[in-house]
């Protein structure tokens, strides 16, 4: 998971009052965060864009300014700041609302019994108009769907700015699937005129200022995926497109690029005391839950300020007012809530434990709750998902341990012992272990990777998001993805992965069956098979496996740059043990990475000489 940095003097300013750092870490523990500790971070202003950079006291300064890609270290091209404390956390992607000091002290002050229930959030009527050009809803530039509005009374400060930047970022992390479901934009209301359009543009005869482009120099949309870093980063969504997403003002003035990037002439600054904020995507809720979570976390930072809604029309001229922070209404029963948390609450207490979690609650009948959950939570799905919050309320701590009887004996799973050993020899090998999705899609999973759909992926119907539909059949695509979301961080990143992926066997008694891999995926300059052939031959050498190497020139790999590890078992039956090499440029390039990686991935149970199809050892274990 990301991990980000919530500054504590602001979080203790929502918050309201002070808390001890320790006793903050625990209350956020039982909360459900998972807390890393207090740090003190160094920060850098790039003076080309002034983006904000924080850096642990181990890391440098990048070469580049992952914002505007403008030359960092040479002298003069950034400045130090003031050191900042910050509270380091994962992210929850469940939890969305928790990002940033706005909406973390909110659900602090609820669970500290400092102000329970929700807030109540007025949103005045609209003050401008948007108009939904319907281009954009074709498959030439399909990105549909847009929610907006304009916040006013806001002061900002430097910290105030960096904090909704990261929001931002973070939001298109867990809500926009990397921007793919939904991308934010922000601007300077004051340097735009109402009414806005969102249209979209021919790419070669377009142009525009990108945000950190010099000043008069505006730039064709080609030129900005092909040379801006966040048009090289982001360049595969918009994939197959014959016209781009564009947003601009009733003087033909462009605030955005959706997904991409926004003008520097919209840029937001300290001075900036309106602001329009549009989320566009593919997706009506991750696009409305995005914009929800950031109105409603800034109105926490800066009490004064006002929401205005704003009058959104479509080609048919139909009309829609965003942003919608009504709540949602929802009636559980306290029966069945007992019965799935086993603790005996009465029904004003469950009440009382709800509000503490900022939901609206009242008694209904005798054995219900009626509900009203906030505009901002994106977890609840369900009732059980507010049986959940009952729990964390209640304290997990606090529910008394009960031990079952059992007639079994316990051991580890062979095959989890065969993991730890591989995770041994990875890490020793200098990798570091990172967990990538087990869900993930045919785009991602294959044709990224210049691969046909497989046919032994178990889909799953009616998935939540076209971005989950089918369990993962390799690991290298994660692993890909991990090193596409951390490109801007300094090199060399050496990471590993040992987890399940599924294939469909109609042998099986569900169909499908898993199978335990380890892959491992290099990037830097000097990346290159040689090294990938060096680890690949050390974990054969540590499990005892005697292989031969066969060229392998399928994809991912680049032509004459890849191999196969082959087996010869007792039998006389040759496995594949492992594929390793390096990858080929093309699929760098869709991912926006700028240096040659190298990849490895194989069955774990073939290095311990078994069958992965004939799997004795996995189902004894």
């Amino acid at each position: 998971m990301p991990v980000v940095g919530i500054p504590v003097e602001q979080l203790q300013e929502v918050i309201g009052r002070p808390i001890e750092a320790e006793s903050l870490e625990k209350t956020l523990g039982l909360m459900g965060c998972d807390v890393e500790g207090l740090q003190v971070m160094q920060r850098h202003r790039c003076n080309q864009c002034r983006f904000i950079l924080e850096l642990s006291p181990q890391e440098e300064i990048p070469l580049e300014c992952p914002e505007c890609g403008f030359e960092l270290r040479e002298r003069g091209a950034s400045e130090p700041l003031p050191d900042l404390e910050v509270l380091r956390m994962d992210l929850l992607a469940v939890r969305p609302d928790l990002f940033d000091p706005g909406g973390l002290g909110r659900a602090l002050r609820g669970y500290l019994n400092i102000e329970t229930g929700p807030r109540t959030l007025k949103v005045e009527d609209p003050c401008c108009d948007l108009t939904v050009d319907g281009i954009v809803s074709r498959p030439t530039s399909l990105r549909p769907k847009i929610a907006v509005a304009v916040l006013e009374n806001v002061t900002l400060d430097e910290e105030r700015v960096k904090i909704l930047m990261k929001l931002q970022e973070n939001l298109h992390w867990a809500l926009g699937r990397d921007r793919r479901h939904a991308s934010i934009g922000v601007y300077d209301l004051d340097s735009v005129k109402p009414p806005f359009t969102y249209t979209a543009k021919d790419p070669a005869s377009f142009f525009f200022r990108p945000l950190g482009a010099t000043e008069g120099e505006d730039w064709s949309l080609n030129r900005i995926l092909e040379e801006h870093p966040k048009g090289v980063g982001y360049t595969h969504l918009l994939k197959g497109f014959t016209h781009y997403p564009i947003l601009h003002d009733a003087d033909g003035r462009v605030l955005s690029m959706p997904p991409i990037i926004n003008s520097e002439e919209t840029r937001v600054t300290q001075s900036s005391t309106r602001l329009f904020v549009d989320v566009t995507g593919h997706n009506d809720r991750a696009v409305g839950k995005a914009l929800n979570i950031l109105v409603t976390s800034l109105k926490e930072l800066i009490p004064e300020m006002r929401i205005r809604a704003v009058r959104v029309l479509d080609s048919d001229k139909n009309e829609r007012i965003t942003p919608n922070l009504k709540s949602e209404s929802r009636i559980i029963s306290l029966r069945e809530a007992r019965k799935v948390l086993g603790i005996d609450l009465s029904q004003n207490e469950a009440v009382d434990l709800l509000r503490r979690m900022r939901h609206g609650a009242m008694p209904e009948g005798e054995n219900s709750i009626a509900v009203e959950i906030p505009a901002y939570r994106n977890d609840i799905l369900h009732e059980v998902d507010l049986f959940e919050d009952l729990a964390i309320a209640y304290g997990y701590d606090k529910i008394p341990k009960i031990l079952l009887p059992v007639t079994t004996k316990p051991s580890e799973r062979p095959v989890e012992i065969y993991s730890g050993k591989a995770r041994e020899i990875l890490t020793g090998l200098g990798l570091i272990e990172v967990m990538a999705l087990v869900l993930t899609n045919p785009e991602t999973n294959d044709l990224m990777l210049g691969r046909e759909p497989s046919k032994d992926a178990a889909r799953i119907d009616n998935p939540i998001s076209r971005d989950q539909s089918q369990l993962r059949t390799q690991l290298i695509p994660g692993l890909l993805q991990i090193l596409h979301q951390n490109r801007h961080r300094p090199l060399p990143q050496n990471i590993f992965e040992i987890g399940d992926i599924t294939l469909l066997d109609r042998f099986s008694e569900t169909g499908a069956r898993e199978e335990r891999h380890i892959g491992c995926a290099i990037v830097y300059p000097s990346a290159g098979f040689a090294e990938m052939k060096a680890i690949a031959q050390s974990v054969a050498l540590e499990f005892d496996c005697t292989m031969d190497l066969e060229p392998y020139d399928e994809a991912p790999f680049l032509a004459g740059r890849g191999a196969r590890a082959i087996r010869n078992n007792p039998q006389g039956e040759k496995s594949e043990v492992l594929i390793f090499g390096e990858v080929h440029p093309e699929i760098l390039e869709r991912l926006g990475l700028t240096n040659p990686v190298i990849v490895m991935e194989g069955s774990l149970l073939a290095l311990m000489g078994e069958n992965p199809v004939n799997q004795d050892v996995w189902r004894k274990s």
